[in-house]
């Protein structure tokens, strides 16, 4: 018997198709969702895979994880994504929908049920930028992008395999590197810099004077707990990031935006790398 779910997709499937098309090009679809609850309340947790699958992939063994906001607007059009890749109309007896069906009804978002959830309008176009806006604020965009003639999502290193040799040999050519500015944390009351130059090779962060140039100073990218941006007051562009380490945090203003999302993509790409090295072993 046929429930209301397949009902609709049975009628409405060319749409979901078609619709779907153009959104798979604009937007990564996530290939897992789940709830976590903590103090009593819960979010809904994304999974994203590489679909490259290459030989230096990022992600062959984990998976870009991040919590949403918009759980809404993510289910329904990861329900979506199933109906348009299956050839069939989808019931709620499908354990792929059943799973959707599951987090929706933990949730308990906006009163609404699972089926007027996916029997609803589409997301539209402002929806979507809206959460192509949640993506980049979780810097997804700087390790994976929208491969057009294999027609997939897949991370920098597997759409780029010409730079994975930076990211892998040591000692080889920098992947990136340049002058940078780091505040110095005990002068609190006012805006002291010193400039140093930092060389991004490999596995290691290093940095060193420019004035008495002393050996470097070696960070291990493997010590690094997270990478983002700052945005100053009354500015949507970051001139400066943040890097995280188990015991000390850098406070780091490039020589305009640019530089900044160049150096905090590498950090990312990397840390990216170390942490699918780690999930090897």
């Amino acid at each position: 018997m046929r429930d209301a779910v397949q009902h609709f997709c049975e009628k409405h499937l060319d749409k979901i198709k078609a619709y779907m098309q153009v959104v798979f090009v604009k937007l990564p679809l996530p290939s897992k969702c789940t709830i976590e609850e903590r103090k009593s309340r819960k979010h809904a947790i994304l999974q994203f895979a590489c679909q490259g699958k290459g030989e230096h992939c990022l992600y062959s063994k984990t998976l870009f994880v991040m919590r949403t906001k918009n759980p809404r607007l993510w289910i329904h059009l990861m329900f979506l994504a199933l109906q348009a890749r299956s050839s069939n109309a989808l019931s709620t007896r499908e354990s792929s929908v059943s799973s959707l069906k599951n987090c929706w009804d933990i949730l308990k978002y906006d009163n609404k049920s699972f089926l007027a959830l996916v029997t609803s309008s589409f997301p539209s176009a402002k929806d979507q930028d809206h959460l192509i806006g949640e993506l980049r604020c979780e810097r997804f965009f700087d390790v994976f992008e929208y491969n057009g003639p294999l027609t997939l999502w897949g991370c920098f290193l597997c759409n780029h395999p010409d730079r994975a040799r930076g990211f892998l040999q040591e000692g080889g050519e920098p992947v990136i590197e340049g002058q940078l500015k780091e505040k110095k944390k005990k002068w609190k009351l006012f805006r002291h810099w010193r400039t140093r130059y930092f060389t991004l090779s490999g596995a290691h962060l290093s940095y060193r004077g420019l004035k008495d140039d002393k050996e470097a100073q070696p960070i291990e990218v493997s010590q690094i707990r997270s990478v983002r941006p700052i945005s100053s007051r009354g500015r949507n562009i970051p001139k400066a990031f943040e890097i995280f380490t188990s015991d000390r945090t850098f406070v780091l203003k490039a020589k305009d935006s640019k530089n900044t999302e160049q150096w905090v993509q590498c950090l990312s790409i990397a840390l990216a790398r170390s942490h699918a090295k780690d999930s090897v072993h």
